[in-house]
């Protein structure tokens, strides 16, 4: 079983500063009230907006604010789990994982690979000296094809090892990929010879959604449909994975934006989960009905 670890679930770090503008102001006005008493003043104007001392005051805990912003960037630039771009570059680096980036032959990049794929070969890594293992081939296998949005390990049994790849925006995986990466995987270093490993490309399962979504009088259709739109999308693309499935529950709950009543019209089933398949959200089709 694949030690990777799901980061998406990781809450951030307590080292990681709560920023609320307001909290700050209060803490320093009450400083000033303090530091005005110790003064032998009284200070008691601070709830006046045009206070020239609470004017000042707020410039200094915008400012504050972002210095604490700033130091909270700082400390996830160090971590994985959190860093982007050029700051993941360098946290990887310590295990020795390089972000891939290809050329053409004039020297222009023709693929870079994306922060999601570069951390999750990276925690891979960690397991990857062990031949065999399902985090040695998904790393062997990420590195022989870095432009594939999914790669599964199976354990088969009996010394069987199924390897599934697939493409971005629906697309099966090449022929070129599939054969790119049965070679990286029959490395001695990647495969023992008790293993019979075999590469092929995912089946991709197309499905749509249909349906008419009733709203009360008042809201505008037009909006609550391209919100519910929206929504279904971003379901459809965080489901786009091999051995995903799609409850018809869960789809019609991300069409159940404000101000839905009910959605009519629905023929979708589930989309059961299979090892080797991939759902992949082709087409939304949602018209509107106003509730009499």
């Amino acid at each position: 079983m694949s030690t990777i670890i799901d980061l998406s679930r990781l809450p951030e770090p307590d080292a990681i500063d709560k920023l609320d503008f307001e909290t700050i102001l209060a803490a320093r006005m009450s400083d000033l009230e303090k530091r005005a008493e110790q003064a032998g003043y009284e200070y008691d104007t601070g709830g006046l907006e045009t206070d020239p001392l609470k004017i000042d005051q707020e410039a200094h805990a915008f400012r504050e604010m972002l210095m604490r912003a700033r130091v909270n960037d700082g400390l996830r630039s160090t971590l994985p789990a959190f860093a982007k771009n050029a700051d993941l570059d360098h946290a990887v680096s310590k295990v020795g994982v390089e972000r891939i980036i290809l050329f053409d032959d004039h020297g222009k990049v023709t693929f870079r690979e994306e922060d999601g794929a570069l951390l999750r070969r990276y925690l891979a890594t960690f397991s990857a000296p062990a031949a065999g293992s399902e985090d040695g081939y998904l790393a062997a296998a990420l590195k022989a094809w870095p432009q594939a949005h999914d790669i599964r390990v199976i354990n088969g049994g009996a010394g069987k090892v199924l390897v599934y790849l697939l493409g971005a925006d629906g697309a099966v995986a090449p022929l070129d990929a599939v054969f790119a990466v049965a070679k990286a995987l029959d490395a001695k270093h990647i495969r023992p010879l008790t293993d019979d490993v075999t590469v092929s490309a995912a089946t991709i399962d197309r499905y749509s959604l249909t349906g008419k979504l009733i709203v009360p009088r008042g809201p505008d259709p037009a909006q609550v449909v391209a919100a519910a739109v929206k929504r279904v999308k971003e379901f459809g693309i965080a489901r786009y994975h091999i051995g995903a499935e799609i409850p018809r529950d869960a789809l019609l709950s991300a069409a159940y934006v404000p101000n839905v009543i009910r959605i009519e019209g629905v023929t979708f089933s589930d989309v059961p989960a299979r090892a080797s398949v991939a759902p992949y959200l082709t087409g939304i089709n949602l018209t509107f009905g106003v509730e009499a």
